[in-house]
Order: C-alpha cells, then structure tokens, then sequence
C-alpha cells in the first residue's frame, strides 16, 4: 500500500521545490527554508526562488532573492557558493555531471564549476530559463527576444535564435540535436539545430513551464495542458509531423511533470497527483483531491497546483510540493 507522509499540511509558505537527498525527502518553501527530513534549515535571508537536486543526488542547490546560491550537502549543511549583491537568483540548472550549476541574476548568468570559480554571461536581455546540453559545454538562456547559446569554454554567445512569444522554459534533445522551448503564449516551439528548422505545437490553455524528457530521449512531456501531452521526438525529425500521447486521468490543468523509465508523475491545479504508464496507458490516483467527473473552478485561476514533483533514484517513491506549501512523499506501488 502506499503510504503519505504525516505531517503539518501545507506549510505555512508557498513551495518551490520537491527533491531527494540521497534516501531523505526534501522540501523547499518561499520564505528561505528546507525541510530535510525533520529538520529545518535556513537556506536563504529572504525568499526561495529556484532548488534542484544535483544529478547523483548528493546535494541540492537553492537560489534566492537574497542573492544567494546555496548548495546542501547529505548532511544538511548550508554551504554559500556564490553572492551576487542586490540581485535576485531565480532561475537554476546543473549539468549532467554536476560539474556546473548556472544561476540567472538580473540580467546577466553566472556558472558555478566545481572548483568555485564562476564565470558572468551576458544574454542580450534579461534571462529566464536554463538548459544545458548533454555534454555539459553548451548552456541555452532564454530570454524575451529568444534563445541564447554560450559556449562556456570561452564564454562566447555562439548562436542566437529569435523567438516571438517569450520563452519561459527550455530543454534540449536527449542527442543535443533539438531544442525546445515554452512559450508565454502559451504554445510549444523548437528548433532543430543542425539547419534551424522551427517547429511549434499550440494549443494549450496554460504556460508549459515544465519540458521533461524520458532517459532514451524519445519523449517529451508536457506541463500546461488539459492533459499530459507526451510527443514523440523521432531521430532527424523530433516531433515535426508527430502527434502527442494523450492522457487524462483527472480534469484540470498539468501544471507539473516527472518521468522515471515508462513512468510518469502528473501534477495538477488542484493539488492532485496522478501516474500514468506510458507504455500502457494505464493512469492512477495518488494523493491530493480525488479526480472530479466536472470542474468546479477555473483551474487557470487555483492556487492548489503542483509545483515540483521528484522521483527517488529508484523509481519506487516520489516527493511533491505544491503552490498553498502542501507537501508529502509516497512509495508507489
């Protein structure tokens, strides 16, 4: 049977992240603190913008307005790891690796290597989402203008690419071959890089704020929609020409995604979170209010909604954490 976690629901702040350290739950609030298990700690003087898990699981990385980045150790000690005065740290990401963590401040990009020494990028405006390649030596900025690509050996901006629609997420191709991004339109476009060809999928109700893809790389899902759309990125072709899976286990708006092999973690408006087989199609319940056979409210206008969802390296438990500080973690069946 699955179990939920005990304990004081929701938190008194808003979520901002879900994540695993090591075998511990760990849950990030707005007002600057992570709950660790059953300890609390002080991550930043202010608020918490942005927290990722390092890719082995060994750390976890918050950014906050108190122009902090921060890296937590399986310890549960807060280490500073870079001060950008009078800035705000809001967006993150890691590398494959973990060699670098990259943090937007105002308008410029720092990158953090694992010597310390941190590098300053320069977007043509200010930035808004992250996205490393798979090999660690490219990063993508978007930005109101677009996208923007630094090769960090030099820190030079190699490629710039216009996007109408302000990018507000960004992901590359399991082979670095495509990259996509969601819009604030809200629509899903992306290129692939070899000759530029642009692709755009519309249609959706909400921002896809979340581009999540499975390990092959032969799917990405989709945050923003009425359901979990899940496109097939087909080699040389990514998901030009392709229809997207479709699943729909509750009404309501995704407002958050995670996918671990066949399976994925739908996050919704309401605050509830199903799972879906993608090989089956089979779906399920898990927490939160149980699915409703009509809307009660506008889901564009709720502030129930899963924010972060986040797989245990084994597949077999997940954390999640919602927009009202709601939070819990669960084995799956």
């Amino acid at each position: 049977m699955s179990k939920r976690q005990k304990g004081p629901l929701p938190y008194p702040a808003p979520g901002i992240g879900a994540a695993w350290l090591g075998d511990s739950p760990a849950f990030g609030f707005g007002d600057g603190m992570m709950k660790l298990d059953e300890q609390y700690l002080t991550c930043h003087q202010g608020g918490m913008l942005a927290m990722q898990a390092s890719p082995d699981g060994q750390s976890i990385w918050t950014a906050g307005d108190d122009g902090r980045l921060v890296q937590v150790d399986l310890q549960g000690q807060v280490h500073e790891r870079l001060q950008v005065p009078r800035k705000w740290l809001d967006s993150l990401a890691i590398s494959s690796d973990g060699s670098f963590v990259a943090v937007a401040a105002g308008q410029t990009v720092h990158v953090v290597g694992q010597d310390g020494t941190a590098q300053e990028l320069r977007p043509p405006k200010g930035p808004t989402a992250l996205a490393f390649t798979h090999d660690g030596q490219e990063l993508a900025v978007t930005h109101s203008g677009g996208v923007s690509l630094f090769e960090l050996s030099s820190g030079d901006l190699v490629q710039e690419i216009p996007c109408a629609g302000g990018p507000i997420s960004v992901a590359y191709g399991a082979d670095d071959a495509f990259l996509f991004v969601g819009l604030s339109e809200p629509a899903l476009a992306g290129w692939r890089l070899q000759d530029g060809q642009a692709f755009k999928m519309g249609g959706y109700p909400a921002k896809p704020r979340h581009l999540v893809q499975n390990k092959t790389g032969s799917v990405l899902l989709t945050s923003g929609g009425p359901a979990l759309l899940a496109w097939p990125v087909v080699a040389g072709k990514g998901p030009m020409g392709q229809s997207a899976g479709v699943y729909r286990p509750r009404l309501g708006l995704v407002t958050c995604v995670a996918v671990h092999d066949a399976r994925a973690l739908v996050g919704w408006s309401d605050g509830g979170v199903d799972q879906v087989d993608l090989s089956s199609g089979k779906t399920g319940f898990l927490t939160g209010p149980r699915p409703r056979t009509e809307l009660l409210d506008d889901p564009r206008k709720m502030r129930r909604s899963i924010l972060s969802l986040a797989f245990h390296a084994s597949g077999n438990r997940f954390a999640y954490v919602g927009e009202d500080g709601s939070f819990g973690h669960q084995w799956l069946q």
